[in-house]
């Protein structure tokens, strides 16, 4: 187990299991309906799912995909995982997603789970990293703060709207 350097002990940052999937499913649900609230359109929003995300992180931990879990005071408030870079040539390796609840944020929590991530991608043998954030998504700042360097743009469509996303990278 590893556990993070943070101002407090109530902290522990974990490697999922799949018994952790319903959890890792209500973060992530509830992580997008904070985050993206008036940033995305809210019937997508509303029709997001535990049950269907739950299903995708069983699979997903099953099948040798991975994720580390923040454990926040005996409570699993916080997720990431990544793997191998899925859009650019540039970068190898590919932080897929980092999650965390409004209410523990600026605790240290999501840059324990983001160097949880990058290490785990560097033991893999991807020394550098990089992930594709929404334009308008207020974790941008977290990202810069990392030192991720602007490195692309490009478009999504997410419930039927067309929507700007930016990357961040962290060379070797």
């Amino acid at each position: 187990m590893w556990r993070a350097t943070a101002p407090t002990s109530d902290l522990v940052i974990r490697r999922a299991r799949a018994l952790d999937a319903a959890a890792l499913a209500q973060v992530q649900v509830q992580s997008w309906r904070e985050t993206y609230n008036g940033l995305m359109p809210q019937n997508f929003l509303d029709g997001l799912s535990v049950t269907a995300h739950e299903r995708q992180w069983r699979r997903s931990l099953g099948a040798r995909g991975w994720a580390f879990i923040a454990v926040w005071q005996g409570q699993i408030v916080g997720l990431a995982s990544g793997g191998r870079c899925r859009a650019s040539k540039i970068f190898s390796g590919e932080l897929y997603v980092l999650y965390l609840l409004r209410s523990v944020q600026g605790r240290g929590i999501g840059r324990a789970l983001f160097d949880a991530t990058h290490f785990e991608l560097a033991r893999r043998g991807y020394a550098d990293m990089m992930i594709t954030v929404l334009a308008d998504n207020p974790a941008r700042g977290f990202y810069e703060h990392l030192g991720g360097e602007l490195v692309g743009e490009t478009q999504c469509m997410i419930g039927g709207t067309t929507l700007r996303e930016v990357a961040y990278g962290w060379p070797a």
